[in-house]
């Protein structure tokens, strides 16, 4: 087993669940609310103290019963999806949040474009963006606007794209996975952002170190039982976690990536490659999770 990047500090008698992260997972649609509940609980196996998945509203009783201890928080929706008018009452909610994942499940309509564009343009939150988040900023080239670009003091944003996602947003074709590397490099140091390039092996690409352009962490943990839908929506929980609990962009994402990869091998040990899926890896995240500090 590869050795994990970073540690989690160790929980004192004396913390309480305000010490380890209030998330907001931001998501959803009807027919996708699967998609932000794994989120929102691998989140709450990551060891956040408070979670809360921000839901158009006529999903969010399927969301709420995913999880007894997942708060739920219905947002204004036309035809199962987010409104335009869906970003106001989110607005209101990022000051009291120490992370926001968003994406998974949310469609590419015109509310998750306001989403989106907003989640972007704040500077007091850090946010990762991961599936139609992703899909939103590539169709909307929202990195063209030099107004987004991350400047020292600014909190983290961390994309996780796919091969597929990181083609939309680059422009270089999922086949070439080195080119897409390096193109994610550039991306990563002109925004001053932290990208993970998820694949076999997942790698992270960080733009927030002056002195370090371009460094790279190479994650060894994992495997292609991993390759089935929601798995990705549980890595995006697990970094919202990590960033919350007060990991700089680059450390939630080198961490995150070993953690969601060792829950899929002791999933995949404990199931079959074949049989493993986005279930049984945010379950298996409670498993190993006292591994994040030993």
């Amino acid at each position: 087993m590869q050795r994990r990047p970073l540690k989690l500090r160790t929980r004192e008698s004396s913390d309480h669940k305000g010490t380890f992260g209030r998330v907001l997972l931001v998501g959803g649609s009807r027919g996708m609310a699967g998609s932000i509940s794994l989120s929102s609980i691998a989140a709450l196996h990551t060891g956040s103290g408070l979670v809360a998945a921000a839901v158009p509203d006529p999903v969010l009783e399927t969301v709420a019963g995913f999880h007894a201890a997942l708060m739920t928080i219905a947002m204004p929706a036309q035809d199962g999806c987010f409104s335009v008018g869906a970003w106001s009452p989110l607005k209101g909610l990022i000051s009291r949040q120490d992370a926001i994942g968003v994406g998974p499940g949310m469609t590419t309509n015109e509310g998750s474009v306001a989403i989106v564009d907003g989640l972007l343009r704040q500077r007091q939150t850090p946010v990762v963006f991961d599936a139609d988040a992703l899909n939103v900023i590539s169709e909307h080239r929202l990195f063209d606007d030099e107004a987004i670009v991350r400047t020292e003091g600014d909190a983290a944003v961390v994309l996780t794209p796919h091969p597929g996602e990181l083609s939309r947003l680059t422009g270089v074709p999922a086949s070439d996975g080195d080119e897409q590397l390096a193109a994610a490099q550039r991306m990563a140091d002109r925004l001053g952002i932290t990208i993970v390039v998820k694949g076999g092996p997942t790698r992270v690409t960080d733009g927030c170190a002056p002195d370090a352009p371009g460094r790279t962490f190479v994650n060894s943990t994992g495997n292609p039982a991993m390759a089935t839908a929601g798995c990705g929506d549980v890595l995006t929980g697990v970094i919202t976690s990590l960033l919350g609990q007060g990991l700089s962009g680059w450390d939630a994402a080198r961490l995150g990536v070993w953690i969601h990869g060792r829950a899929g091998d002791v999933a995949a040990s404990a199931i079959s490659a074949a049989g493993m899926t986005a279930a049984h890896l945010v379950e298996t995240l409670a498993i190993v999770a006292d591994e994040m500090a030993e």
